[in-house]
Parts: C-alpha cells; sequence; structure tokens
C-alpha cells in the first residue's frame, strides 16, 4: 500500500544501508526475477502459471536476504528492520474505515487514469481530507537546482502559491529532502528550519506542519506537506502514516504518467522509423524503376538527337526550320540531364556541375512558359542583367523555376492572374543570413516566384517541402515538386522561404550563392568534325540507333557494319577479326550484356579497341569497363561531335 512496508525502505530509513547499497540489491533482485522466472510473453494465464507452480520459485531470495548476503548489512540490523516491518504494520491496521477507504478510492484512481492533474488534484484533496488539514501541498524535487516547486498545492491561497520556488534546504520542506525522513512540527514559530517568506507571498498563516518525503521507488522526487490542524490540534502519527501513503500514491500517479510518456515516446518513434522504411522502400522501388526507364529513354533520346543533328546538316539553307530543330536538339539534352537527375536523386549517376549564367536561363525558361501558361495568366519579369554566375545543373536551376511557376499556375486556377517572376543580385550580412538555416554571410542570387492565387495557411506552409504532401487533386499534382526544389536548393547552398496569406497569393524566395567566374555565353565556334576510313562494327538492339550511326559514321568515311544481334556481331567478328578496326556496342542489350561481348572479341583479338555505350551508368561504371580492357565508355544520348571525337581519340591511340 504504501513504500514505507518494504524492507528495503525500512533499512534504509534506520541508516543500515545506503541509497546505493539499496539500488544495487534491487537490480540483484531483478536479474535473479529474470533468470527464474520472466514469461516468453506477457500472457496474464501462463505468467500466473509459471509464478504458481515454477519450482524455483521458493528458491529466489527476498531483497533483505540479498542485502544480508551482499554484505550490506548484519543478521541483527536485518531483525531489526523486521521488527519495526512487524509494528508499521501494526500501525496500518488501526486506520480508521473511512480513511482507508479514501486511500483505496485513490490507489484505483491512481492505477486507472492517466489524466495527472487531476490525480494528484483529488490525491492532495483527499489527503487534506483524512489529516483534518486546512489545506496542503504537493512539492516536486527539481534535481538540477535542487529546489522545490509548489506544483499542487490546495487550500484557501492555492492559486499564489502555484509554482513558487523555494531554495534547496530551505524551510522545512527543504530539510525533509536533506534527511528523507517525515517531520511533524506542532508550532512552527518555534522551529528556526521554517521558511516564513512563504506566508509573506501568499497572505496565508502557517500555525503548524506535516511533512513527509515522496519517493518514485528508491528515489525522492518531492515533498508532501499537510498544514494547520483544522480544530488547531497537533497532526497525530497517524496522520503521518496517512499522508505517506498518499505520497507514495502521488509518487505511482507521477510514475506512471512518466512510463507512459516514455513508451508513447518510444511507439511515434517505432512509428516514424516504419513510415521512413515505408519511404526508404518507395525511394528504392524509385531507383529500381528509373534505372530500367532510363536506358529505354535515353535509346528514345538518342535517336531523336541523331535523326535532328543530321536534319540539321540536310537543311542549313532555311532558316526557320533549322532553328526549330535546334529547338527540338536543346529540348533533347535537358531531358538528358532529366534522366541523369533522377538517376541521381535514385542513386544510380553524379550530377554535373558547371557554370550558369543566371539571368540567362531564366529567360529561356520565361519564353518557354509563355507558350504553355493560359492567355488569362500574365507572365511579368524584373531580370537584372548579370545578376550572377552560379554553378551546378542547369536542369536542376531550370527544373526550380519551373516547379514554381507551375506551382503559381495551379494556385491562380482557371481565373485571370499573374505570376511576377524577379532576378536580382543581393548581399547578405550575418544578421540577414541569420533567418535562413546554414546560409553563410555573401553574395547571393534572388529569385523570387510571385502569384496572387488562393494562397496558403500557416498549416500548408509548413508542410508544402515534404514529400508527397499535396493540396491539388490527384490528377493535378503528385506532392513531390517542391519536395525536390527545397532538395535543390538545398544541395547548391542556398534557402528557400515561403510568405502566403489567405486569398491574397504567395511568393517564394530562392537564394543561390554566387560565384566569381567569368561565363563565355557565346557559343563556341566549332571546327569541322573529325573523320577517317577505318572499319567499325556498331551493335545496338535498336534499329533506330544504327540507322542514326551506321549513316552518320558513314559521312564522317568510315566503313561501317552494323547488327542488332550481339550473337551475330560475334560471329562476324570471329570469322574476320583483323577486318574491323573498332567495336562499338551497347551495355544493355537480349542474350548478353555489352561488356560480355567486349570480352569475347578481346579473348580472339586482344588488341581490338572497345567503346561501350549505355543509358546509363550501372550495372557497371566507367573505372570497371576500364578495368576489363574497354577503352571508352559512353553515356547516351551522345551528340555527333561527341561521338566522332571519342572515335578518333579510342582509334588514334
Amino acid at each position: 500500500m504504501a513504500l514505507k512496508q518494504l524492507i528495503g525502505e525500512v533499512l534504509s530509513d534506520l541508516g543500515f544501508v545506503t541509497q546505493k547499497q539499496l539500488e544495487a540489491a534491487l537490480s540483484k533482485q531483478r536479474e535473479i526475477t529474470n533468470n527464474e522466472l520472466l514469461p516468453e510473453k506477457l500472457q496474464r494465464t501462463r505468467m500466473v502459471a509459471e509464478a504458481r507452480f515454477a519450482s524455483k520459485a521458493e528458491n529466489i531470495p527476498l531483497l533483505g536476504d540479498i542485502l544480508h548476503k551482499m554484505g550490506y548489512i548484519t543478521t541483527d540490523q536485518l531483525v531489526k528492520a523486521l521488527k519495526q516491518q512487524e509494528i508499521m504494520l501494526k500501525e496500518y491496521s488501526t486506520i480508521e474505515s473511512d480513511a482507508l477507504c479514501s486511500v483505496m478510492d485513490m490507489g484505483a484512481l491512481v492505477n486507472t487514469s492517466l489524466n495527472l492533474v487531476e490525480v494528484l488534484s483529488l490525491i492532495m484533496k483527499n489527503a487534506s481530507k483524512v489529516t483534518h488539514s486546512t489545506a496542503s501541498t504537493l512539492m516536486l524535487l527539481e534535481e538540477d537546482t535542487g529546489e522545490l516547486i509548489f506544483s499542487v498545492p490546495t487550500g484557501p491561497k492555492a492559486d499564489e502559491l502555484m509554482d513558487i520556488r523555494i531554495k534547496k534546504g530551505q524551510g522545512i520542506a527543504g530539510w525533509v529532502v536533506e534527511h528523507g525522513e517525515p517531520v511533524v512540527i506542532p508550532d512552527v514559530k518555534k522551529d528556526r528550519r521554517h521558511y516564513s517568506g512563504i506566508d509573506k507571498k501568499s497572505g496565508f498563516e502557517t500555525k503548524s506542519i506535516l511533512a513527509v518525503p515522496m519517493k518514485a521507488k528508491t528515489k525522492l522526487i518531492g515533498v508532501l506537506e499537510a498544514i494547520n490542524k483544522e480544530n488547531g490540534g497537533t497532526f497525530s502519527e497517524q496522520d503521518a502514516l496517512l499522508l505517506s501513503i498518499f505520497a507514495s500514491q502521488a509518487a505511482m500517479a507521477i510514475e506512471n504518467a512518466r512510463l507512459y510518456g516514455e513508451l508513447k515516446d518510444e511507439l511515434e518513434k517505432r512509428n516514424q522509423m516504419e513510415w521512413n522504411l515505408a519511404e526508404l522502400e518507395k525511394f528504392r522501388a524509385l531507383g529500381q524503376l528509373s534505372a530500367g526507364v532510363a536506358h529505354d529513354f535515353n535509346n528514345i533520346l538518342a535517336a531523336i538527337t541523331g535523326y535532328s543533328e543530321m536534319a540539321l546538316d540536310d537543311i542549313s539553307n532555311e532558316p526557320q526550320v533549322h532553328r526549330s530543330i535546334k529547338g527540338v536538339l536543346k529540348a533533347s539534352y535537358r531531358a538528358k540531364k532529366l534522366v541523369n537527375q533522377i538517376l541521381t536523386f535514385s542513386r544510380q549517376s553524379s550530377q554535373e556541375q558547371v557554370p550558369i549564367q543566371s539571368n540567362r536561363v531564366v529567360r529561356e525558361i520565361i519564353k518557354l512558359l509563355k507558350a504553355t501558361v493560359p492567355s488569362t495568366i500574365e507572365i511579368s519579369e524584373n531580370i537584372t542583367p548579370n545578376a550572377g554566375t552560379l554553378v551546378g545543373d542547369p536542369t536542376q536551376f531550370h527544373q526550380v523555376l519551373m516547379n514554381l511557376c507551375t506551382n503559381a499556375y495551379h494556385a491562380i486556377g482557371e481565373k485571370p492572374g499573374s505570376i511576377r517572376i524577379t532576378l536580382a543580385p543581393v548581399v547578405l550580412d550575418a544578421t540577414e543570413t541569420g533567418i535562413h538555416n546554414g546560409l553563410k554571410p555573401g553574395s547571393f542570387v534572388k529569385l523570387c516566384v510571385s502569384d496572387d492565387g488562393c494562397g496558403m495557411d500557416q498549416s500548408t506552409m509548413e508542410q508544402i517541402f515534404e514529400p508527397y504532401f499535396t493540396t491539388k487533386e490527384k490528377d493535378v499534382g503528385t506532392g513531390m515538386g517542391l519536395a525536390m526544389v527545397h532538395g535543390i536548393v538545398k544541395s547548391n547552398g542556398g534557402a528557400v522561404k515561403v510568405f502566403s496569406e489567405i486569398g491574397k497569393g504567395s511568393t517564394f524566395e530562392v537564394l543561390f550563392p554566387v560565384v566569381d567566374l567569368d561565363v563565355n555565353v557565346e557559343e563556341e565556334l566549332r571546327e569541322p568534325l573529325p573523320t577517317g576510313t577505318e572499319h567499325i562494327l556498331f551493335i545496338d538492339d535498336e534499329e533506330a540507333i544504327i540507322d542514326i550511326w551506321y549513316e552518320a559514321l558513314s559521312k564522317l568515311g568510315y566503313s561501317v557494319t552494323a547488327k542488332t544481334n550481339p550473337l551475330e556481331a560475334i560471329e562476324a567478328f570471329s570469322a574476320e577479326p583483323e577486318a574491323f578496326d573498332l567495336i562499338i556496342t551497347d551495355m544493355t542489350m537480349p542474350k548478353i550484356t555489352g561488356d560480355k561481348v567486349a570480352a569475347k572479341m578481346m579473348d580472339i583479338r586482344p588488341d581490338i579497341p572497345v567503346i561501350l555505350c549505355t543509358g546509363f551508368k550501372e550495372p557497371i561504371s566507367e573505372k570497371k569497363a576500364k578495368a576489363i580492357g574497354i577503352r571508352a565508355f559512353a553515356l547516351k544520348p551522345f551528340e555527333s561531335r561527341y561521338l566522332s571525337n571519342l572515335v578518333r581519340k579510342v582509334l588514334d591511340e
């Protein structure tokens, strides 16, 4: 019923054992109990049955025996403690029935309610009732400072006492904390330990005090006080016993709430971990999907870029068509970079880091936006010339602005509205970068995208950068756009903030750090493509790829044998190994992969140079390809200039 009944507490109160010795004995007892009787699962019937029928149960030593065996107490001390325990049990038997009912009611409440404030308030009210005191106070001990805090006061001046602190060792309660013993003070005016400052603060006159320590297991966590006997008399030993019982119940309620909080935290951590694992599985699936799609998609892009480049050579005298084809090529190269970005996102590839002239890229994107956004939405721009040079992936910068503008467009909807895009250089000091977590003072390019759409509330703004969060319809948004914007900006050393108000629109402010580089914005003058007369064996399972590069390489003067079946290519090479000067093979093909095709051909003729082409860098890296004797590694889709230069380089080497 109360902690005072436990033999360990009795031994501690008698001064026979220290707190550390008691904790060591309790730890030893738990270890023995766990080894002997701990059920495999907490099934009530099995647990009771094991405890009832276990042959080893009678052999488990009691706490007093453990303390004796560990040499902490003598036999005489144990006997004295057991006699003291018997005396205390007799005292419990003298408790009046009304008081006992209150104690039992509080015990039931403690074990059935997790509403700590309610439980502690009722405990203190009943403590006042059974001790016949005019007021009572539960004070909790703050471990860091040793101060006692008036946590649950009752009585006529309870509001004035709430959260008052008394210093370590101060007052009657402070003495109880230091000595760990209950105390009865019939007249506080005659006791030097009394701290009258509390009465001055509350306006309440303290005449007599009963104070008992409050312990959770073996740890003192606070003090319970009963103040002023109703009849003006002195608190009795039975009052002290009852208040000690209520102190143990209050400690139990606090401990239950603490354990519940810990279990709740652990459950939340576990749920968060499970959610993280589920998200990880999504990204793994995305990685597998992107790796599979990348090869086929890059083959399609290779065909688009290849045919477009050949078309450019044939229509050089038609400027309008020439510009259109160049636009197709430009979009194809951007699509290639986008595929690489997806592969980077799924850890299949590395990012391209190059100088970017920010104002030039923004103007290109605005042209594209004006062609795709409905005419009901006006796009205005304020772009500072030479706003600043960034270092990063141009496709990522493109994607940031496109996602922000698409988001603005969706926020406006079908009604008329406007999107405002500004770009300007800014210099931020330590105070200004302080509002952007992680930014260092320096020069930045500030990109702002504003709209007069529906706007967002605070709750929405706090979630918009989370993956898969979206307020859009199922077929409109995936919840990845702004998450990707945030990830790209942060990975490039920048920051993004959003300002929004319901019904008035939103503004996204993005900061990118600038670098001091001179970027040549003019296209380089291209030299003629290198030519040759060697014999090339070209292998790819895509007919379109074969057609493009057969024609492109033939135009450069090479003799080309093209095969879509890798096994037929091996047969052709085996028949005349000296007839070929170079092998160009795709990596991912049916029946046999390109690295194995190369290995078989190099087994026949070790000096044959091989260029390995692939739509993505896995499952073979450039380093691994060169380690098995492959001379060069080409990531599709590639430009005519890139492949022609690579072919010439490998042949010349």
